[in-house]
């Protein structure tokens, strides 16, 4: 048996218990009008899901919903069966729902990629991250309407990125910075203005009292984001605060990592690489907390820890 066919006898399976339900209670009303049931196909047409697929979806016979969008003999149907209209009215379509090469409404996607646009994501890097030219996401987020791959693309990725600048490993400073100054010249709110519930909703507008994370000009950015304030850490202001934590704190690698959006590794290396580099200028920079330890100090660590 195919799935269409398997779908098609439960759906008929389901109609049939709930008619044999009714008609006991004595509320059997078989068929419902046509017209709500109509205005909601087509404003899911607008969205950019055809009838077909919208069939399919719903689970109902390939012609279930043909009488209710098209004339026969010159007469559109004024009726509907009610079952056909509560499952229509009770759905809408899912970013996941469309077909890959569904055109949809760009709002959601220009908004996800203006957020990381904040942070200083560069449309350079993101139009590589989904696998497209950079012209082409350039002139996709200029468009009222996406491809429905293209915007689950950009979905995963801003749930991927959205709380977190970049590291200069990912995109350099200058081009990051660039990207911060430009966002802000635009008017482009960060990922704390949305909601995921509405980020893809037209009429939704931005929460912009919501605190961005930003960088400032002046001030120490590293002082700052270990008061608790909301700053974007530029490379320098990263390294001390790495410093700051591996040195006075009894936080392990891990959690130092896990703070900074690190890999612990990364984060290990980076303090050995502070540590060679105060030697080399005649300093000396070690843990001056104690840290508890399930195994044997090595000649290093002993040396740290007098």
């Amino acid at each position: 048996m195919s799935t269409q066919t398997a779908i098609q006898r439960a759906a008929y399976n389901r109609w049939c218990r709930r008619r044999r339900h009714l008609i006991a209670m004595g509320q059997w009303e078989p068929f419902v009008d046509a017209e709500p049931v109509r205005q909601r196909i087509r404003a899911i047409n607008q969205a950019g899901m055809s009838t077909t697929v919208l069939t399919e979806r719903l689970g109902l016979p390939p012609t279930a919903l043909e009488h209710v969008m098209w004339k026969r003999h010159g007469v559109a149907s004024s009726q509907v069966r009610r079952e056909t209209a509560e499952a229509v009215m009770g759905y809408w379509p899912r970013l996941e729902d469309f077909p890959a090469h569904a055109l949809i409404d760009a709002t959601g996607t220009r908004r996800r990629s203006e957020a990381l646009f904040t942070l200083g994501w560069t449309q350079r890097f993101l139009s590589g991250r989904v696998g497209v030219s950079e012209r082409s996401f350039s002139r996709a987020l200029a468009k009222p309407r996406v491809t429905a791959d293209l915007a689950r693309k950009v979905a995963c990725l801003y749930d991927e990125l959205w709380d977190r600048p970049p590291y200069e490993s990912e995109v350099a400073a200058t081009p990051a910075s660039r990207m911060r100054l430009h966002a802000r010249a635009m008017g482009f709110v960060g990922p704390l203005a949305w909601d995921d519930e509405t980020i893809d909703d037209p009429s939704a507008v931005p929460q912009t009292d919501a605190v961005e994370p930003v960088v400032s000009e002046g001030g120490n950015l590293a002082a700052r984001w270990l008061m608790g304030e909301a700053v974007v850490l530029d490379r320098q202001a990263r390294r001390e605060v790495l410093q700051h934590l591996f040195e006075w704190t009894d936080a392990t690698a891990e959690e130092i990592a896990a703070r900074l959006d690190m890999s612990p590794e990364a984060a290990d290396r980076q303090w050995h690489r502070i540590k060679a580099q105060a030697l080399a200028e005649g300093r000396r920079v070690w843990r001056r907390v104690y840290v508890a330890r399930d195994r044997d100090l090595n000649q290093n660590e002993m040396g740290e820890a007098a």
